[in-house]
């Protein structure tokens, strides 16, 4: 039995994130951290030290090392983490993978940046556990640090996902999407098909589910603030600007006050 639901995506999850640029994305999270980070971290020789929530497969973990980060990555999901540190050996890479549960990790130590990408903060559908991971900033998030994370905007998860039904045919697999959105839970389910090529004309089939939930933008000032943290910058998809209205992803940039005292835990 799997030991995390998203196991079973991890065969198929760099195909359904084939069109996220993940050196483009590393390239813009940086710009953030310039406009409102610290120059200096408790990275190597002075390097800010960067935690990725919900890592994945690595894909923009392994970008950020290359602008210049020392990378932590978290993710629940043994085999996704098995994936990542193919890729990150391939890579020549030295990060350090945890698997845990994003919203009961532990570090440690503390880093100057926590990042929570891809929808991440979507796929916490209970608003108990996303108010418990920011709680857990008071132990591990330097005074002053940040945290980056994305949503998936309301009506992306309502409108644009809904009740559809997507596919892609590619030479060597076909994937099937099957959308359900519930306007009483404010939640969105995809159930996941691929069909992936093997040695001959056989096919292997993998299954998967992604649910996600809505958090509007006061919801997470609210969490932000409960658990000490200023939202100081929202943003559209990959952009320096204000999102617009029917924009599929939204950018958040929360800081630590710098005269925080970091919490020790017991």
């Amino acid at each position: 039995m799997s030991s995390s639901p998203y196991d079973d995506l991890a065969e198929i999850y760099d195909l359904i994130q084939k069109d996220i640029d993940a050196g483009h994305w590393a390239r813009y999270i940086d710009g953030l951290v310039h406009m409102f980070g610290p120059a200096r971290g408790d990275g190597e020789g002075g390097r800010l030290l960067l935690c990725d929530l919900g890592c994945g497969t690595a894909g923009v973990a392994l970008e950020m090392q290359s602008l210049g980060y020392d990378v932590i990555g978290i993710d629940e999901s043994v085999l996704m983490l098995e994936k990542a540190r193919e890729k990150a050996a391939a890579a020549g890479k030295n990060i350090l993978f945890l698997c845990q549960d994003i919203t009961d990790m532990e570090l440690f130590g503390t880093v100057d940046v926590f990042t929570c990408l891809l929808d991440t903060v979507n796929h916490i559908t209970r608003k108990a556990d996303l108010q418990r991971m920011l709680s857990l900033f008071k132990n591990y998030l330097n005074p002053g640090g940040l945290f980056i994370f994305d949503t998936a905007t309301p009506h992306h998860l309502r409108e644009t996902l809904g009740n559809n039904f997507f596919y892609t045919i590619d030479e060597d697999f076909a994937l099937l999407w099957e959308n359900s959105f519930s306007p009483r839970m404010k939640t969105s389910t995809s159930d996941l098909t691929l069909f992936r090529q093997g040695e001959g004309n056989m096919y292997r089939r993998y299954e998967g589910r992604i649910r996600e939930r809505i958090y509007t933008e006061e919801e997470l000032r609210e969490c932000l603030a409960a658990a000490g943290m200023e939202l100081i910058g929202k943003y559209g998809e990959l952009i320096y600007e204000q999102p617009e209205a029917e924009s599929a992803r939204e950018f958040y940039v929360a800081r630590r006050p710098a005269g925080d005292a970091v919490c020790v835990s017991q």
